[in-house]
């Protein structure tokens, strides 16, 4: 993900940007600028000469984001095996249906508990100054 805005503070290698008011991201809807008071905060790992009122570009590491969707998919994904398995091998007189029932309802319930635990507890992100634009 990869976000425009202009530099405001500088502290080191930690980077305070008031993002591009103009440009949309469609991954959080601008909930993550709104929620930190319209600010984000990332560091300067390349050692840019930075200075307040640049325009830079930040990112979120790839890796960072491939951790992010699987801790996002893989419970459901394995709460339906749960469920599914479980069902089968307690109950085998029980038809398919019913055990694919079993399966959705823990497929909810666990994705229903990820999206719990993410609002209490949301990921860190970690933005990192990829380049100077202006």
């Amino acid at each position: 993900m990869t976000e425009k805005g202009m530099v405001r503070e500088i502290n080191g290698n930690h980077v305070v940007i008031a993002p591009d008011k103009g440009a949309v991201c469609f991954g959080c809807m601008n909930m993550e600028c709104k929620s930190s008071g319209g600010k984000i905060s990332a560091e300067n790992r390349t050692a840019l000469p930075l200075a307040p009122g640049q325009t830079v570009e930040v990112e979120i590491p790839g890796l960072s984001l491939f951790t992010q969707v699987l801790m996002a998919f893989l419970p459901p994904f394995f709460g339906f095996l749960a469920g599914f398995s479980f069902f089968r091998f307690f109950f085998p007189a029980s038809g398919e249906a019913v055990a694919a029932l079993a399966g959705a309802i823990l497929l909810f319930a666990s994705a229903f508990a990820v999206i719990k635990l993410r609002e209490k507890k949301p990921p860190k992100k970690t933005y990192t100054v990829t380049r100077i634009i202006m």
